[in-house]
């Protein structure tokens, strides 16, 4: 853990009044290593749709040696929001102004809404920020919701590189030795923030960092790039793999040793190198010292590639071996006058002249198609029930398709979208979408993903579930989307469907002599679940039926089932299984009850105990003990209940408000009475019928 995280709030005295900063302060491990503090506040607004907005002048307390800026705004199609910012020491000798542009990396989580500039990597105790804001063609213009800055002070108290004894493979300063923060890897719990990952490596990609060319403290330059990597962006840690400062001194980069994945080109991270030279060579080229240090790098991290290799690389064709960041993204990195260095690089390792290609890299685009949708049920279905959604999609492309969650098997609910339940989009991923008509929201609000890149010719079927609560006429259509880019197909393969009210209203007997009457809650019950129902422990085990029988797709496998809902249980009729002891078998109501609670502490799996008295259960790696395990073994085991999904722990139930200790089974849910204690009552099944029908909105609750 971190030796010393300080957070406290100071006030930055501006012009009309004072700004609110926090500032936190990490203080690395290592003996001698140096202390990045961090200083940040949001720009106070009102923010201009059109026209352009000065900031006071923000005076720091101590000097900084980069400068973060990031904001959160919509920008309509043709619409302009930039920010720019200038620097200044205590001296108030201004820079130019700095126009500032979304950093080309790809953070690797969830986008949270910030667009993030690349630092400034400047020296200063001063700064202000200009915005401007025009409108599009149209006349929309841009809304700015906030704006914050960072300034961040990588000084510390030593300002050399403490690569004394620690030198990796006889040369490159460790990140021990430019002083990294390992701590910052790790979330408040101690959680690796990125835990490291491997491939080999089959390209090598150079960068500039847009710094200045002779920093005279590389190390504060690195622990700069470090600090906006793992802190800001939330990498938990630096995006490049490697280092090179313009002395031809390597640092090394990413933790996690030999072929570990970094982050330092958008989506294609895996299987690259990638070595990052300190300065700003879009006009200035780069010393003969930084690419001998590359050169040396290269033959050290990644001798087995061919320096004159070209070839294919994900959607890429015609990449070579050793390229640059602006072969994969759109960005002008590593800058001009390194790139027409990287054919003599290529030279250099390969001990000819300069390898020059004829052509840059091509990108391929994915095309994929809908063969065909289907919905089950097809024409009705009670409203709270599961509409199925099966989907077939090819690759009709020459490279994988790229997709995103949702993965196949999600539920949505009624009201519900991909946003809503945590799937954004990802830009250039492929998934299905299921769209209404009348929807007023966001087109195709339900959208699935594949089970993973889809090849060239190949086929997949994706399965997904909709719960329709709504009692109505539906119109459903599919729709093939690739994210921020287009439709490939999009309302296509209709279906029109109609929910019906819930079958729980008491109906009269049926005529019908296979069915059995309860006037109690006024159901008729098919005989084939009655026989099954008063010889596996009736009123006592099940209770009474709530609804007709009806036909329902499972939550648990996506089948379609006869099935009725009793207080304690449901039955469902598999005439795949006819003439067995299994034709009528209890539905999984434990497991459906319980989704998304599996990282609850009763739900975790446990180890084998050691008393000998316990029963363990290796298929879910949960136990059974008293108070359950005489009544399960008694009366059906496995066959009835299905196996432990939970420890035994405390709950409140939902039909009487009081709270017993359970323990839940894949088909039920057991509940300790000690009110009924020394009577055949005193472990009963929990309502998980009851329950199910209440979240449906069937029954009332308690």
């Amino acid at each position: 853990m971190r030796e010393l995280r300080l957070t406290r709030r100071v006030l930055l005295r501006v012009a009309g009044g004072a700004v609110i900063a926090t500032v936190t302060e990490f203080q690395g491990t290592h003996a001698r290593a140096g202390t990045i503090t961090r200083t940040s506040w949001l720009v106070e607004g009102p923010f201009p749709s059109v026209g352009q907005l000065l900031t006071p002048v923000y005076p720091l307390p101590t000097p900084f040696t980069s400068i973060e800026v990031s904001w959160r705004a919509s920008v309509p199609p043709g619409a302009l929001f930039q920010v720019l910012v200038r620097l200044a020491g205590a001296n108030d000798s201004w820079s130019d102004w700095i126009a500032l542009t979304a950093d080309p990396h790809t953070p690797p989580r969830e986008p949270d809404g910030w667009t993030y500039a690349p630092p400034i990597l400047a020296t200063g105790q001063q700064l202000q920020l200009l915005m401007r804001c025009e409108p599009g063609i149209d006349g929309a213009t841009p809304r700015v919701d906030a704006v914050r800055v960072t300034a961040v002070d990588t000084r510390g108290t030593d300002i050399q590189w403490l690569a004394v004894t620690d030198l990796l493979d006889g040369w490159i300063i460790s990140r021990a030795g430019w002083g990294a923060d390992d701590t910052l890897r790790f979330d408040k719990q101690g959680n690796e923030i990125w835990p490291p990952r491997y491939a080999p490596i089959q390209k090598v990609i150079i960068h500039h960092t847009v710094t200045r060319n002779d920093p005279p403290d590389p190390a504060a330059t690195i622990r700069a790039i470090y600090a906006y990597h793992a802190v800001t962006l939330g990498w938990g840690d630096i995006g490049y793999n490697f280092v090179v400062d313009w002395q031809g001194r390597a640092y090394e980069g990413r933790y996690g040793g030999p072929n570990v994945i970094g982050a330092h080109t958008a989506g294609y991270n895996t299987g690259t190198l990638g070595i990052a030279v300190l300065g700003d060579f879009s006009a200035t080229p780069p010393p003969q010292a930084a690419l001998d240090a590359l050169a040396r790098l290269i033959r050290t991290r990644a001798g087995n590639l061919d320096p004159a290799g070209i070839g294919a690389f994900r959607d890429l064709v015609d990449v070579p071996n050793i390229g640059g960041h602006r072969d994969y993204n759109i960005t002008e990195c590593p800058g001009d006058q390194l790139y027409v260095q990287l054919p003599v690089l290529r030279g250099m390792l390969k001990g000819t002249g300069p390898i020059v290609f004829p052509s840059r890299p091509r990108r391929l685009e994915p095309k994929a198609e809908l063969v065909r949708v289907t919905f089950t049920p097809s024409s009705e279905l009670y409203a709270g029930t599961l509409v199925r959604v099966d989907a077939v999609v090819r690759n009709v492309g020459p490279i994988d398709v790229p997709t995103q969650g949702p993965p196949p098997g999600f539920i949505y609910e009624e009201g519900q979208t991909f946003d809503t339940v945590g799937y954004p989009k990802e830009e250039g991923a492929f998934r299905i979408g299921v769209d209404f008509d009348g929807n007023t929201g966001i087109p195709n609000p339900f959208r699935w993903g594949f089970p993973g890149p889809l090849p060239p010719g190949q086929e997949v079927t994706v399965t997904g579930f909709i719960r329709l609560r709504s009692v109505r006429q539906w119109k459903l259509s599919a729709s093939l989307v690739r994210e921020f880019v287009r439709y490939e197909q999009q309302g296509v393969f209709p279906q029109e469907l109609r929910t019906l009210p819930p079958p729980t209203a008491p109906v009269p007997p049926s005529t019908d002599p296979e069915m059995v009457y309860f006037d109690v809650t006024g159901h008729n019950v098919p005989r084939l679940f009655y026989e099954f129902w008063r010889a596996n422990g009736g009123l006592e085990r099940f209770g009474y039926p709530l609804t007709e029988p009806f036909v329902e797709v499972s939550a648990t496998d996506g089948q379609q089932y006869l099935v009725q809902y009793f207080e304690r249980a449901r039955f469902e009729h598999h005439p795949e299984l006819a003439g067995t002891p299994f034709e009528v078998l209890l539905g999984l109501l434990g497991v459906e009850r319980t989704r998304g609670r599996e990282n609850e502490p009763p739900f975790r799996p446990v180890s084998r105990p050691a008393d000998p008295h316990v029963d363990f259960f290796v298929e879910t790696q949960h136990t059974l003990r008293p108070p359950f395990q005489a009544y399960w073994w008694s009366r059906g085991g496995a066959a009835v209940f299905g196996y432990p999904i939970s420890e035994p722990f405390e709950e409140v139930s939902k039909t009487d408000g009081q709270r017993y200790l359970v323990q839940y089974f894949e088909r039920n849910r057991m509940e300790y009475h000690p009110e009924l204690r020394g009577t055949p009552f005193e472990i009963l099944l929990g309502h998980l019928g009851r329950e199910t029908l209440i979240d449906r909105g069937w029954l009332p609750g308690a």
